[in-house]
């Protein structure tokens, strides 16, 4: 069976009275949820009574729809849910963020994404379009390399230089240029204000965009972006994200002082 086998032709093999897909993912899921943090592969297998083999192949679909995340330290429920662990308030900052999106990307005609880093990734956890006019290849879910994407440089430019390596270290990622050209990458973002563009016609897929860092306390809780494929002219867009990232942040009874470090 491949990786992209329906899930209810993962299951035949296993037959049993557990017969029915969405109470297998059920179990999964609930099995999770109730986890005080990461889970192995075993150890999903023995909590649910799956098979180790189903269990495996429904993990993996899981992780790639975004409702189950997987690093190194195992699996936990993933960004199309109430992220656990990495933002306390995470509806909160959902709640805030998501009439600030629809203006912004009203006001752009471009895809705004609300974002938060984890392990060295962000993760896609709000989105609103405008249509095919975009084409922006993005959904709920999508998970981007913090260093490939402008809100993960958006929220890396506000840490210190030991900060961001650490961060990096969790995602086990070797990026082409290596740490210097990121932290050179990092001191353009920290010279722009906090704004992290990317030109989509140095990019195989085309697509430009602009992010910011919205702030809390204690350092960056998310960004938000907007993309398009084509040009973006930063000039016009930038200072509507940098002030979108404000008013959530602003909504969330937060604020910055200073600037990116």
């Amino acid at each position: 069976m491949t990786d992209a086998q329906p899930f209810d032709e993962a299951l035949r093999e296993d037959a049993g009275p557990r017969s029915g897909v969405l109470e297998r993912v059920t179990l999964i899921m609930d099995c999770l949820g109730e986890a005080p943090g990461h889970l192995v592969l075993e150890d999903v297998a023995a909590i649910t009574g799956l098979a180790r083999s189903t269990t495996f192949r429904l993990l993996r679909q899981l992780a790639d729809l975004g409702w189950v995340s997987h690093d190194a330290g195992g699996y936990v429920l993933g960004p199309r849910l109430a992220y656990r662990g990495v933002l306390s308030d995470f509806d909160g900052l959902r709640e805030a963020a998501s009439p600030v999106l629809g203006e912004l990307a009203a006001a752009t005609g471009f895809t705004a994404h609300l974002g938060i880093m984890h392990r060295g990734f962000v993760d896609y956890v709000d989105r609103t379009g405008v249509g095919a006019r975009s084409s922006v290849p993005t959904r709920i879910g999508t998970r981007i390399y913090a260093p490939e994407s402008t809100s993960g440089m958006a929220m890396l430019a506000w840490l210190d230089r030991e900060e961001v390596d650490a961060v990096i270290e969790l995602a086990g990622v070797n990026r082409p240029g290596g740490r210097d050209e990121l932290h050179r990458e990092l001191a353009a973002v920290r010279r722009r204000g906090g704004l992290a563009c990317r030109d989509g016609s140095r990019h195989a897929s085309g697509v430009s965009s602009v992010g910011a860092a919205i702030m809390g306390p204690g350092g960056p809780v998310g960004a938000v972006s907007v993309a398009h494929r084509g040009a973006i002219p930063e000039q016009v867009t930038g200072p509507l994200v940098l002030q979108a990232a404000a008013a959530i942040g602003a909504g969330l009874g937060n604020g910055a002082a200073g600037g990116p470090r």
